[in-house]
């Protein structure tokens, strides 16, 4: 994923049904890079799914495979140790995949996934606040020892503190970062971020997956108008 950001953010258009996957796999959707495939959101497309992903990736669109867990907002109730199976078994298909850094079993899929030169997305949620400066310097640390090339931090926006902390973030990151507030006074923060060092921006290309979360195409235009990425830019 590194070599492919380029010097603007790269926008990623989230995947919240089969509908939409199957749309994917047939057309590349405008207003976006990559492509988020939330296969916790999608099910299995009646076990299409991987060649799904393989499609919409010959379209042009790299694949960013999630599987989310409840525990940090996703609809994974699952086992564990079938999850795992689903990101391996997706590694041939995905350009790169988003593991929460909570997991047990992230440090098993990210090492899976370096060997297959698949890049990692370490993710961190919190649905509350914005944890202290601490919490998220151990947060970064322990996604960058256990391999991720990207670690991401979405947190819920209170006030105006919890805005100051992460906009600080990217400048004090010790390697790529992607940093987002959830929450109608964290919705700035989906715009003003990537001008400030978060690589990656989310986009809905249909239905928000996180609370604050723009359309694919409002998000590109607005980082266009501010200057962040030219419009249409996928260098």
């Amino acid at each position: 994923m590194k070599r492919r950001l380029g010097k603007s953010p790269r926008i990623v258009g989230c995947v919240a049904s089969e509908a939409a996957l199957r749309r994917c796999a047939r057309r590349a959707p405008a207003d976006c890079d990559w492509i988020e495939v939330r296969l916790d959101l999608t099910g299995p497309c009646g076990g299409a799914w991987a060649d799904l992903c393989a499609a919409a990736a010959r379209r042009g669109r790299p694949v960013l495979l999630t599987i989310r867990s409840a525990r940090e907002g996703g609809r994974w109730r699952g086992r564990e140790a079938e999850r795992t199976a689903l990101y391996l078994h997706g590694l041939a298909a995905a350009a790169a995949i988003d593991v929460e850094i909570a997991s047990p079993a992230f440090g098993l899929v990210a090492a899976a996934a370096r060997r297959r030169g698949v890049a990692v997305v370490g993710s961190f949620h919190d649905f509350r606040a914005v944890p202290a400066a601490a919490r998220l310097a151990a947060v970064e640390a322990r996604g960058r020892a256990l391999g991720a090339d990207v670690v991401k931090i979405a947190a819920r926006v209170r006030n105006a503190a919890d805005l100051a902390r992460l906009f600080a973030w990217p400048a004090q990151a010790t390697g790529p970062i992607c940093v987002l507030g959830m929450g109608a006074k964290g919705a700035i923060s989906r715009v003003a971020l990537p001008a400030a060092g978060s690589c990656l921006a989310y986009g809905a290309l249909e239905t928000a997956t996180a609370p604050g979360q723009l359309g694919c195409r409002d998000l590109a235009k607005e980082l266009a108008r501010w200057g962040v990425r030219p419009r249409g830019d996928r260098t």
